[in-house]
């Protein structure tokens, strides 16, 4: 295997870690993962980072998720939020309010669309901080687990994430919105 290879390599996400350590969570509904998110964001106080399909809007287009996500990026002058996003024309044609928050906010939010080597990793995480997450492993099902204190997995997580975040572009649907 070469050494681009194993660099670029999906990691384990799709399972719990075995480091769990308190505050862990089973979701098992959309409700869960919705009232999960909202909680993430409004506990973070310097990033957050979304891997996503199309900004899922039963998701990440409802107000508890938004208001936190604004709070954050108001409230703490150097935080950031960065989404990696599959498919931004379906975000668009939604009319998700992520978007529209971040043409208020375009310094603090940014979308980039990941490069060939990381479009088959089609599993939702959001990341807050160094130590909480939510993530998702099936596309379209409202269910995984989270934890709002696991830097082990976080930390695995934010490897692959801040991988695959250099070799993206920006998400061209999107930038054509804030020009």
């Amino acid at each position: 295997m070469s050494k681009h290879h194993e660099k670029t390599e999906k990691p384990d996400i799709g399972s719990p870690a075995a480091d769990h350590t308190g505050m862990d969570r089973v979701l098992e509904s959309r409700n869960d993962v919705t009232k999960t998110v909202a909680e993430l964001a409004s506990k973070a106080s310097r990033r957050l980072l979304l891997h996503t399909e199309d900004l899922e809007p039963a998701i990440f287009d409802q107000p508890p998720f938004l208001e936190a996500v604004t709070r954050l990026l108001l409230d703490h002058r150097d935080a950031c939020f960065l989404v990696l996003i599959q498919d931004g024309r379906r975000a668009i044609q939604s009319n998700n309010r992520l978007i529209e928050l971040s043409r208020r906010l375009n310094t603090h939010i940014q979308f980039r669309r990941p490069a060939a080597q990381h479009r088959n990793n089609h599993t939702t995480f959001l990341l807050a901080d160094d130590a909480a997450y939510l993530l998702c492993p099936l596309p379209g099902r409202y269910e995984g687990d989270a934890s709002f204190n696991n830097p082990g997995k976080v930390l695995e997580l934010s490897k692959y994430f801040m991988e695959a975040w250099e070799h993206a572009e920006p998400d061209m649907e999107i930038r054509r919105l804030h020009l």
